[in-house]
């Protein structure tokens, strides 16, 4: 017999333990609401059986009218807990990747090799689930991915465990009320940079290629589905986590070419790059960073034909307010703007001067950023920063504010975007690395909601490299991928059929993204202070560093927003 479990998004469901809060039974959304929630199960020896099976093969039954998403499980090897966070998390297996599974397969009979009996297959899947005497595995399954509208009232979602020879072998039941209300359209611009030349590294496909876009859409879509509605385009190769000196791949859009010292530039690369995105369902985009990482004080790397010569014509050896440089920026921008409107893009587009300056890089930002700040009046720059400085001196116009000092700049801006890296995983800290609480991760959506931030900005959606682009991983086998913080770097795993494989700390991060609806939706309904007096009384003033001690506070904290939705009706 196999014993089920059914928890909430924030349990995490380890092989020796399975489950250990409360289990879920019954939960309210909203009609066009995702909703995530996990079975555990494990094999037990039945009593009545002298020799029970030490594996049993099962396939899963759903009775609901309901439209569910199933997901396998795999866990991925933590092998570092970081030093930072206290109590340092365990090294070990945790749960992270979605696999995605048929929940009512249709079922084949196959003979065995040999002849001596057959067995039942799922026809179009590759595996079956197995359910083992000695550790816990679990099923993902989430509810209305797509964001349709649900039938109001309540729905029993029955699941039900049968093998090969169609034997019931487990059974739960879990009620959902979806209750006569919708969230509004996410507000938040959100974006994870995507990292063109890891995909490419990874699968062996040509840059911008018809295959290549192929592949790249479908992780879009997923990146979408998971709140996910802005992307970097990388008009010149993007100058991000290189090491000084070094280049990366070139990852250009932008066709340059310079006769007789005038600059003239083919948006074409671009023009496609935007329609592919937006196919994807990309509605905002981020244009690449004029000057290097870590201080400006550089020039990104530029290709460009020469008399009809191809060759680099701006990078390491380049002075970013120099005068050459600054001569190139000020025939491009005009013209990017111009190409920008036409797609109806150039007042909904983020520019970047550079990223991460920090207090010993103010002067060279400063000259830099002045050399071409009169370019850009009327139109929206934002730049990662931990210094208020930078935005109090009115270098930058939108601040995007490491968490750990976002405090510094709550308040004093109508503007704030708010950001994180790896690294910030201390003292409470949001962040969404894997072997963090999960509540932690979730957090984030009320806490973004409470500070009316404009955006949320991450470094990585699928960066497969180590530190400065130095070796390329596979996430599933080393989640670190070279850092000391599991996670950090990507959203989602590389499939091996060139398909994304979403994971669930991204899961539980869109899923603070809908609790910020949520609260949107009640402010709609009963105003802002409403809201946040909710949030003051039951989890306390955010500050980013006060995430809940327990998942349960955090879901008892939605279910009190769900009550007070159905209160204002």
């Amino acid at each position: 017999m196999i014993k089920t479990q059914i928890f909430g998004d924030l349990e995490v469901i380890t092989p020796e333990k399975g489950g250990v809060g409360k289990e879920l039974k019954c939960f309210s959304v909203m009609k066009n609401e995702p909703f995530s929630f996990q079975m555990a199960y494990k094999l037990f020896p039945d009593e009545n059986v002298e020799k029970n099976p030490e594996e049993l093969h099962f396939f899963i039954r759903l009775t609901t009218e309901l439209d569910i998403s199933t997901y396998h499980v795999a866990c991925v090897p933590v092998m570092h807990g970081f030093e930072k966070i206290s109590p340092k998390p365990e090294i070990g297996m945790y749960p992270d990747i979605l696999m995605p599974k048929k929940t009512n397969p249709e079922l084949a009979r196959q003979t065995v090799r040999g002849g001596c009996g057959y067995r039942y297959i799922e026809v179009g899947e590759k595996i079956s689930l197995s359910a083992y005497n000695d550790s816990w595995r679990q099923v993902w399954f989430t509810l209305n991915e797509n964001e349709n509208e649900m039938p109001v009232g309540k729905h029993l979602i029955k699941i039900e465990l049968y093998n090969g020879a169609n034997n019931k072998v487990g059974e739960n039941e879990l009620e959902i009320e979806v209750i006569d209300a919708s969230l509004p359209e996410q507000s938040l611009y959100y974006t994870n940079w995507f990292h063109n030349d890891c995909m490419a590294d990874f699968y062996g496909l040509e840059l911008f290629s018809d295959e290549y876009y192929a592949v790249m859409k479908d992780f879009l879509r997923t990146a979408v589905k998971n709140g996910m509605n802005m992307l970097l385009l990388p008009a010149f190769t993007p100058a991000l986590d290189t090491a000084i000196g070094e280049e990366r791949m070139t990852v250009q859009l932008v066709k340059v070419k310079k006769n007789n010292g005038k600059y003239s530039f083919d948006f074409s690369m671009m023009k496609r790059y935007i329609d592919e995105a937006r196919e994807a369902g990309i509605k905002y985009f981020e244009h690449s960073h004029l000057f290097t990482q870590w201080g400006a004080a550089h020039a990104p790397k530029i290709i460009a034909e020469v008399d009809g010569e191809t060759k680099r014509i701006f990078g390491w050896d380049t002075e970013a307010a120099g005068k050459e440089y600054n001569e190139f920026l000020r025939q491009y921008i005009p013209q990017m703007f111009e190409f920008l409107k036409g797609e109806g893009l150039d007042k909904t587009t983020l520019f970047h001067f550079s990223d991460e300056p920090a207090e010993d890089n103010f002067d060279s930002y400063k000259k830099s950023v002045e050399s071409v700040k009169d370019m850009f009046e009327g139109y929206t720059v934002g730049d990662a920063l931990s210094m208020y400085a930078f935005y109090e001196t009115g270098l930058v116009q939108t601040p995007i504010a490491r968490i750990h000092k976002a405090m510094d700049f709550v308040g004093k801006c109508d503007n704030l975007w708010i950001y994180y890296t790896g690294g910030e995983c201390y003292d409470g800290l949001s962040n969404r690395l894997i072997n963090l609480p999960r509540e932690r991760n979730r957090a984030l959506g009320y806490m973004l909601y409470y500070h009316n931030a404009k955006g949320f900005l991450h470094w990585g959606y699928n960066y497969y490299y180590g530190r400065l682009a130095h070796g390329l991983y596979d996430p599933a086998i080393d989640p670190c991928c070279g850092f000391p913080n599991a996670g950090t770097t990507y959203s989602v795993y590389p499939g091996r059929d060139r398909k994304p494989l979403q994971s669930i700390h991204q899961k539980i991060f869109a899923d603070g993204l809908v609790d910020m609806r949520a609260l949107q939706l009640l402010e709609s309904l009963a105003g802002r202070e409403v809201c946040k007096k909710l949030i003051d009384d039951m989890l306390g003033s955010p500050n980013f560093f006060n995430t809940p001690e327990t998942p349960e506070k955090l879901m008892e904290f939605r279910i009190a927003v769900n009550n007070e939705i159905k209160n204002h009706l």
